[in-house]
Order: C-alpha cells, then structure tokens, then sequence
C-alpha cells in the first residue's frame, strides 16, 4: 500500500509539471478498460473519436485531444493523439504527444510503476527503445515530419493461452520474450545463460525448466531485449555455458510437437509418421544427424529440424556417407533416434541453432 501512495503521488507531481493529460498509470488501465466504455472514458480526458479503418482482422480507432477553450484560446496547445488497434490476438494503444518534456516524463513514471528498459533511454533519444514489465509491453518511439517532432508509446497488453492449453511444444511459441516466460511460469523456472554456436559464436538465451525433461531453450533474434524467437531446443545435449560441464543428455524430453514428433523416437517411428522414406546427413557433412529440410512426406522439417542420434553408427561407411537415407539405415539395423528437435517459428529464421547440435553420436 505505501508502495502505491508513492507512486501515486509521484504521478500526480509529475502530471502537475508537465501538465499532462493521461499519465502512464491512467494509460495503463485503458488496456483493461471494456470496449463499450472506452470512448466515454476517452472523452472525459478531452479526447475525442475522429476515425476508423479496418485492415484484416484489425479494427482502428483514432481519437484526437480537444482541450477547454477560455477567451478564445485552447487552454493546453500541446497536440496529442491516441489511437487503438484491435485483434483477436491482441490490443494495442499508441499515445502520441507534442510534448517532449511530457514523452520524457511518462517514461519516468513507466520506470516506477516496475518496467525497465535495456537500451539506451537518455534525455533527447532516438530511435526506438522498448520497456518490459509482465504482460505489457510499451515501445517508446520519436517521428519527426515537416520539422515536427511527435513522441510516442505503443502500449500492448499480450494475452495468453490458460495452463491448461499449454501441451504442445508449438504451444510456447507465444511466449515471445524473457519478460512473458517470467510472467507467465515463474522466476524460478526461467533462467538467463548463454548458449555456444559452432566457431566463437555464442547468445544471450532463456532456459525454461533448465536441466529437466521439460526443458526448453530460447534463442532470440533481439538479444538486447531478450524478445523474438529465432528457434526453441528441445532435447539433446545443449551447449549452455550453465551445463558446460555436465555430460547429461536431455534427449528424453516431455514434450511432444503436434506433428507427433518427439526427443527420443526411434527412426522407425519418425519414418511412419513421414509416411514415407527420409534423408538425413552422414558424418562426411558439415550437418551430420540432421534431417534434410527438402524431405518429402507429411512433416515440415523446414520448421521442425530434427537431429538423429545414433548407438552403432560409428563404422566406416557411415563415416563416409554425405547423405543417408531412413529406409536403408533400418534395412542395415542401425539404432537411430530423434536426438534434438528444433522449432522455428518460421522457415528462414534469422539465427540456425542446428550449427551447434550434436552430430550422429553414440548414445
């Protein structure tokens, strides 16, 4: 409670400052403000509904800051507008202000409410910089146009799927940053490492469920702020400088893809669920174990990337092989498994983390 009264007079000192109209914990709660009562809400701060557009499944309302007029003269000139996007996946809330000092100010308040930003937030920014906190994200932003500037913070409220729903290993690719896997599963499951590449290259990632059957890594396209899949790793013996020195292989994961694939199946099993015969490199290839991403058959391995283990393959003819195909690798009685799997959210992602999966090994 005291924590809340000194935010709250914080709120109110700096609003009386900068003479703003909608400070940041005012904006805040329009995210969990109902539809219905938005427009009402809006107009009781002076803003006023002026368009719509609709693209897609987005619906755009724009409103824009009408203030009280006394002889003749508006009573605050600074310009300000707000405009909402609504989807079924989210809803997002843009601010835009004139004002400098009032832009510089509701990042402060954004700071004290608990949302932190990685980048580099000074006085006179620019660029785009991003504030995290929970379940809300907030992009600050500066436009300049015809010598003006506008300010600017785009508030989205991301909504997630109930416990419950959460099976698949597809299921996870929702939780697009550090900040969401914290909120949504707890501080203690989730844990920042880096994760090793082939040659000298290494990443800042999330470890959910670290050295357990459920463990998953995030790889992130934006290291800065720790957002933006770029492949989750399942199974297999990952190079986390936190497991650096432990010989422990996770190839026994619990999840599961809606494909049906999963961290230990027998090459057999993968094959029947491809509906038919596959190909995957030998260890005369920079990409041994790897399924060959242009396989016919019902799997995408373009999204799924499967690494195959292997408990007898160590003769020379698989020493010497480029590319192995599933069918003549069963005929031949070799022990091979699903090692690692991992998940793109999209082919062509930015990073590959298959350069540092391990190779046909010897389980």
């Amino acid at each position: 409670m005291k924590k809340l009264l000194l935010l709250a007079a914080f709120v109110v000192a700096v609003s009386f400052m900068y003479g703003q109209v909608l400070p940041a914990a005012n904006l805040l709660n329009t995210l969990t403000l109902k539809a219905t009562k938005f427009d009402d809400w809006l107009a009781k701060k002076k803003f006023y509904f002026t368009n719509t557009a609709v693209h897609g499944d987005t619906l755009t309302k724009i409103y824009h800051y009408k203030p009280e007029i006394k002889k003749n003269k508006p009573v605050d000139s600074v310009k300000r507008s707000i405009v909402r996007k609504d989807n079924k996946e989210e809803f997002t809330l843009t601010y835009q202000t004139a004002s400098r000092e009032e832009f510089d100010a509701l990042k402060a308040q954004l700071k004290e409410v608990g949302f932190y930003c990685n980048g580099d937030d000074e006085p006179g920014m620019t660029g785009q910089l991003l504030f995290q906190y929970k379940d809300v994200t907030v992009t600050v932003f500066t436009e300049t146009k015809d010598s003006i500037t506008t300010c600017s913070l785009l508030f989205c409220k991301k909504t997630f799927p109930d416990p419950k729903d959460i099976y698949y290993a597809d299921d996870l690719l929702c939780f697009t940053s550090h900040e969401y896997l914290v909120h949504y599963f707890g501080e203690e499951n989730v844990k920042k490492d880096i994760y090793y590449f082939s040659g000298n290259e290494l990443a800042k990632c999330s470890v959910l469920f670290l050295n357990t059957g459920r463990q998953v890594v995030f790889i992130w396209n934006d290291e800065v702020n720790k957002r933006d899949i770029a492949n989750l790793l399942f199974g297999g013996q990952q190079k986390l400088k936190s497991l650096i020195d432990s010989d422990r292989f996770i190839a026994e994961s619990n999840w599961i893809f809606k494909s049906g694939i999963h961290a230990g199946m027998p090459l057999y099993e993968l094959r029947m669920l491809n509906g038919g015969d596959l190909k995957f490199y030998g260890s005369n290839s920079a990409n041994a174990g790897i399924v060959v991403a242009e396989n016919n058959g019902k799997i995408n391995f373009k999204k799924e990337e499967v690494v195959l283990g292997c408990m007898n393959c160590n003769d020379g003819k698989y020493a010497s092989a480029s590319i192995l195909h599933a069918d003549d690798a069963i005929t031949d009685g070799r022990i091979l498994f699903v090692l690692s799997v991992v998940l793109n959210p999209e082919p062509g992602t930015k990073r590959n983390a298959q350069t540092a999966s391990p190779a046909i090994v010897t389980k």
